[in-house]
Protein backbone atom coordinates (compact mmCIF):
# COMPACT_ATOMS: atom_id res chain seq x y z
CA UNK A 1 0.00 0.00 0.00
CA UNK A 2 1.67 3.43 -1.10
CA UNK A 3 -0.84 6.09 -0.87
CA UNK A 4 -3.36 6.88 1.59
CA UNK A 5 -6.46 9.42 0.38
CA UNK A 6 -7.68 11.11 3.26
CA UNK A 7 -10.89 13.30 3.23
CA UNK A 8 -11.55 15.60 5.88
CA UNK A 9 -14.43 18.12 6.91
CA UNK A 10 -12.63 19.57 9.97
CA UNK A 11 -15.11 18.29 12.25
CA UNK A 12 -15.00 16.36 15.31
CA UNK A 13 -14.03 13.51 13.70
CA UNK A 14 -10.75 14.79 12.15
CA UNK A 15 -8.39 13.81 14.74
CA UNK A 16 -10.22 9.79 15.19
CA UNK A 17 -9.48 9.62 11.29
CA UNK A 18 -5.88 11.40 10.80
CA UNK A 19 -4.83 9.20 13.44
CA UNK A 20 -6.24 5.76 12.09
CA UNK A 21 -4.77 7.10 8.57
CA UNK A 22 -1.30 7.63 10.39
CA UNK A 23 -1.29 4.33 12.14
CA UNK A 24 -2.35 2.27 9.05
CA UNK A 25 0.63 4.47 7.03
CA UNK A 26 2.84 3.46 9.57
CA UNK A 27 2.45 0.35 9.34
CA UNK A 28 2.46 -0.31 5.87
CA UNK A 29 5.26 2.93 4.81
CA UNK A 30 2.61 5.04 3.32
CA UNK A 31 2.17 8.31 1.95
CA UNK A 32 -0.57 10.23 2.72
CA UNK A 33 -2.85 12.82 0.54
CA UNK A 34 -5.02 14.82 2.61
CA UNK A 35 -8.20 16.43 0.94
CA UNK A 36 -10.98 18.63 1.46
CA UNK A 37 -14.19 19.31 -0.73
CA UNK A 38 -16.12 22.39 -0.58
CA UNK A 39 -19.91 21.41 -1.14
CA UNK A 40 -21.15 24.86 -1.49
CA UNK A 41 -20.55 28.14 -3.05
CA UNK A 42 -22.68 29.21 -6.26
CA UNK A 43 -18.70 28.11 -8.11
CA UNK A 44 -18.73 24.55 -6.45
CA UNK A 45 -20.60 23.24 -9.58
CA UNK A 46 -17.59 24.52 -11.91
CA UNK A 47 -15.36 22.78 -9.41
CA UNK A 48 -14.18 26.13 -8.25
CA UNK A 49 -13.33 26.74 -4.69
CA UNK A 50 -14.18 30.62 -3.41
CA UNK A 51 -10.66 31.97 -2.63
CA UNK A 52 -12.00 32.99 1.03
CA UNK A 53 -12.97 28.83 1.62
CA UNK A 54 -9.97 27.48 -0.42
CA UNK A 55 -7.60 29.90 1.82
CA UNK A 56 -8.88 28.79 5.07
CA UNK A 57 -9.19 24.82 3.87
CA UNK A 58 -5.58 25.47 3.05
CA UNK A 59 -4.37 26.74 6.52
CA UNK A 60 -6.38 23.97 8.44
CA UNK A 61 -4.64 21.66 5.87
CA UNK A 62 -1.24 23.19 6.23
CA UNK A 63 -2.10 22.54 10.12
CA UNK A 64 -2.11 18.96 9.74
CA UNK A 65 0.15 18.27 7.12
CA UNK A 66 3.21 20.18 9.40
CA UNK A 67 1.81 17.42 12.20
CA UNK A 68 2.40 14.50 10.06
CA UNK A 69 5.20 15.69 8.76
CA UNK A 70 6.85 16.11 12.52
CA UNK A 71 5.59 12.46 13.14
CA UNK A 72 7.51 11.37 9.89
CA UNK A 73 5.12 10.79 7.06
CA UNK A 74 5.25 12.19 4.01
CA UNK A 75 1.98 14.24 3.54
CA UNK A 76 0.43 16.27 -0.02
CA UNK A 77 -2.55 18.32 0.52
CA UNK A 78 -5.21 19.10 -2.17
CA UNK A 79 -8.46 21.23 -1.84
CA UNK A 80 -11.57 20.78 -4.49
CA UNK A 81 -15.14 21.29 -4.98
CA UNK A 82 -18.12 20.27 -6.18
CA UNK A 83 -20.04 17.31 -4.22
CA UNK A 84 -18.16 15.75 -2.16
CA UNK A 85 -18.68 11.63 -2.69
CA UNK A 86 -17.48 12.31 -6.53
CA UNK A 87 -14.63 14.39 -6.19
CA UNK A 88 -13.44 12.07 -3.39
CA UNK A 89 -13.71 8.85 -5.60
CA UNK A 90 -12.62 10.94 -8.90
CA UNK A 91 -9.41 12.44 -6.69
CA UNK A 92 -8.39 9.02 -5.51
CA UNK A 93 -8.42 7.03 -9.23
CA UNK A 94 -6.31 10.26 -10.24
CA UNK A 95 -3.28 9.77 -7.54
CA UNK A 96 -4.01 6.00 -7.19
CA UNK A 97 -4.68 5.77 -3.73
CA UNK A 98 -4.67 2.17 -2.57
CA UNK A 99 -6.88 2.67 0.52
CA UNK A 100 -9.66 5.70 1.31
CA UNK A 101 -9.98 6.85 5.19
CA UNK A 102 -12.72 9.43 6.05
CA UNK A 103 -15.03 9.38 8.63
CA UNK A 104 -18.21 7.64 8.79
CA UNK A 105 -20.82 10.76 9.66
CA UNK A 106 -22.12 13.92 8.30
CA UNK A 107 -21.89 16.85 10.55
CA UNK A 108 -24.55 19.01 8.29
CA UNK A 109 -27.82 20.43 10.07
CA UNK A 110 -29.73 16.57 9.48
CA UNK A 111 -27.07 14.92 11.50
CA UNK A 112 -27.71 11.15 12.18
CA UNK A 113 -25.92 7.90 13.97
CA UNK A 114 -26.57 6.63 10.79
CA UNK A 115 -23.34 6.34 7.95
CA UNK A 116 -23.59 9.37 5.84
CA UNK A 117 -24.62 9.39 2.02
CA UNK A 118 -20.93 10.66 1.17
CA UNK A 119 -19.32 7.94 2.97
CA UNK A 120 -21.75 5.15 1.66
CA UNK A 121 -21.12 6.16 -1.90
CA UNK A 122 -17.62 6.34 -1.73
CA UNK A 123 -17.89 2.57 -0.32
CA UNK A 124 -19.62 1.72 -3.36
CA UNK A 125 -17.93 3.51 -6.07
CA UNK A 126 -14.10 3.92 -5.17
CA UNK A 127 -11.98 0.90 -6.93
CA UNK A 128 -9.67 0.67 -3.67
CA UNK A 129 -10.48 -0.06 0.03
CA UNK A 130 -12.70 2.61 2.16
CA UNK A 131 -12.49 2.52 6.02
CA UNK A 132 -14.71 4.65 7.67
CA UNK A 133 -13.63 5.81 10.91
CA UNK A 134 -16.99 5.99 13.42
Amino acid sequence: MSTILVPVDFSEETPEVIECAAMLARRNRSDLVLMHVSSGGRDAASGVVSEDEAGEAADKLDRLERYLRAEGFQVSTAVRAGEPAREIVEFGGNIHADCIIMGRHDHGAGTTAAKSPVTSCVENTARCTVVSVP
